[in-house]
């Protein structure tokens, strides 16, 4: 398949070399004096957690990156793995260009489909989340891979889904489809929301680890968080993901403290997904105003939430970015 990628970030670069290395035409499209930086290719050290493939994977992605969108018949399928603040910037810039290429949104959601209906009809385009990440450190990408959840935004898995998924499976990427997309996208947003918070009052991970009440604490807003969810129509119990958040023992949350702190000490996929944590602050604030404007809106209180206001936006004015940017 022919496969257009815009931007080389962390995600794009990720994807596009699994699906380069299955023997897909991978093109991406980079900003202006980009291309020239990767004349010689992207160094990669992957954790790859696909069966079948090497667990360490170190050497060099001979990706070819464009700075112009080529010949609008060149591709079969768009990826487009941007912040969600900027997806709708995005797509109005590349969609009048891409002739009648599908497109698969690898970003995060909040407000619904209809700003996307309006540039895109929704046959042509599915939703994707992400089971990869890492970070950029002294020109290399250390970065893991596992698997991508998609769903289209009509609701039941489409047939542009299944041909999405099938175009994975060729790459040893498991796929998980879902029925209702975007209240999954919810769910995932909520929990992100909730973390994120109290990461940013931590300074760190590691603080944050460390602070048996700073993971408390965590859990509590993500289950404010969890109940705009709810409140949107969304069984948020459906989703094992949100147990930790929902649980009202005491037992049961202090088996989850331990559990996030070995996680995340202990395993090299979710360090390595969580290693740009720190590094948008513009993202982490969309997040947080997101959840704390929809909660007021549908009447839930949100105390713990709320509480973290202050760090937010003093992280949010200062622009900090802890760690490595992405390209």
């Amino acid at each position: 398949m022919r496969v257009l990628i815009i931007g080389a970030g962390i995600i794009g670069s990720i994807y596009g070399w699994a699906l380069s290395a299955s023997g897909h035409r991978v093109v991406h499209l980079v900003r202006p004096d980009r291309a020239a930086t990767l004349r010689e290719g992207m160094t990669l050290d992957v954790f790859d957690r696909r069966k079948r493939h090497k667990r360490n994977f170190r050497g060099v992605y001979k990706l070819i990156a464009v700075e112009t969108l080529p010949s609008a018949d060149n591709f079969d399928l768009v990826i487009v793995p941007v912040k969600h603040y900027a997806l709708t910037r995005t797509l109005m810039e590349v969609v009048p260009k891409a002739g009648t290429a599908d497109f698969l949104l690898l970003t995060q959601n909040w407000n619904g489909a209809r700003e996307i209906d309006a540039i895109l009809p929704r046959t042509r385009y599915i939703y994707g989340d992400a089971k990869a990440g890492g970070a950029f450190s002294g020109g290399m990408l250390i970065a893991t891979l596992s698997a991508l959840d998609i769903g289209s935004p009509v609701g039941e898995p489409s047939e542009l889904a299944e041909k999405v998924a099938d175009l994975f499976a060729t790459a040893d990427i498991e796929t998980n489809l879902h029925s209702d997309m975007l209240h999954y996208l919810w769910v995932q947003y909520a929990i992100t929301a909730g973390t994120w918070a109290a990461l940013i009052r931590a300074g760190s991970m590691e603080s944050f680890l460390d602070d048996r009440n700073a993971i408390v604490k965590a859990l509590r807003a993500g289950c404010e968080c969890l109940e705009v969810v709810r409140r949107r129509g969304v069984l948020v119990s459906g989703y094992p993901e949100a147990a930790p958040f929902l649980t009202n023992s005491s037992l049961r949350q202090e088996f989850y403290v331990w559990i996030m702190r070995r996680m995340f000490r202990h395993d090299e996929y979710r360090k390595r997904c969580c290693a740009h944590a720190f590094g948008d602050p513009i993202e982490i604030e969309t997040f947080y105003a997101d959840l704390i404007s929809a909660g007021h809106n549908l009447g839930v209180s949100m105390p713990v939430m709320e509480s973290y206001a202050e760090d937010i936006r003093r992280f949010a004015s200062t622009g900090t970015r802890h760690g490595t940017n992405s390209a």
